[in-house]
């Protein structure tokens, strides 16, 4: 595709709200497992939980009714004030949003029944301290394969950052499952899955590109090129072939 055709597509896409992908059309192969089916299984009426890296708001505001009260924390003011939009007034009392960073969790010792961490930074000593005794730790985290033939094109890893840049932040959870047996944790369940992945239009790879964004720098002047090489390289009667890489770790305090 040309420039100007792809101009016109990224234009007309939507900006991401939150963390909401909802508008893109896709497909993959079958998985192992659904991670809100995995959250679910770990909830009672009575529980109390805390999602770090909440984004807008839309995994913890979907898990509401199988839980007791929640809160999620983020440390982009913009996404919580999205979070706080997306706030149903019949929830108000039973789910909060506020700002704050996963390495210094302003609440007391023992304050959850149940962490949750998805595909943000996790600091594992916070995590573990504010779990009560029994609690669980729930991450899943988005794999180092992941969409590898696109990182590949840019230049990039599946978070967008260069070879060169910080990459401190990022969780493995071969890394995560050993702190947390350090810490005298359990690990009661890890998983992990690859497979075939594919944007069904144009539209919808932009959208995603733009929201990640993938790498770091995107533009669509800028990188128009590389999006046209993957266009032309990736492209099937299916969609747009790529893969997800997704890891899974459940760890259960003593």
């Amino acid at each position: 595709m040309n420039h100007e055709e792809l101009r016109r597509i990224a234009a007309s896409v939507a900006t991401r709200r939150g963390w909401d992908f909802a508008s893109m059309r896709t497909a993959r192969d079958p998985v192992p497992w659904d991670y809100p089916t995995v959250v679910r299984a770990h909830l009672r009426p009575t529980s109390r939980v805390l999602d770090i890296g909440t984004g807008g708001g839309e995994k913890i505001l979907s898990l509401a009714p199988s839980f007791g009260t929640g809160v999620g924390i983020d440390a982009s003011a913009e996404m919580i004030a999205t979070a706080c939009e997306n706030l149903p007034a019949a929830l108000a009392g039973k789910v909060s949003f506020t700002v704050m960073p996963a390495e210094s969790l302003q609440f007391p010792a023992a304050s959850f029944d149940v962490v949750l961490n998805r595909h943000a930074p996790l600091d594992l000593a916070e995590a573990v301290r504010v779990l009560r005794p029994g609690g669980v730790c729930i991450t899943q985290q988005v794999g180092a394969r992941n969409t590898r033939n696109i990182c590949s094109v840019f230049g990039c890893d599946p978070g967008g950052a260069y070879p060169d840049e910080d990459q401190s932040l990022r969780n493995t959870i071969a890394v995560l499952g050993r702190v947390f047996r350090e810490a005298g944790c359990a690990v009661t369940a890890w998983g992990e899955y690859d497979v075939r992945y594919w944007f069904l239009d144009v539209a919808s790879l932009l959208f995603w590109l733009q929201a990640i964004p993938l790498p770091h720098d995107f533009t669509i002047e800028r990188h128009w090129r590389q999006v046209d090489r993957i266009i032309a390289a990736c492209g099937t009667q299916q969609g747009i072939e790529t893969n997800e890489h997704r890891e899974l770790l459940i760890a259960r305090k003593p």
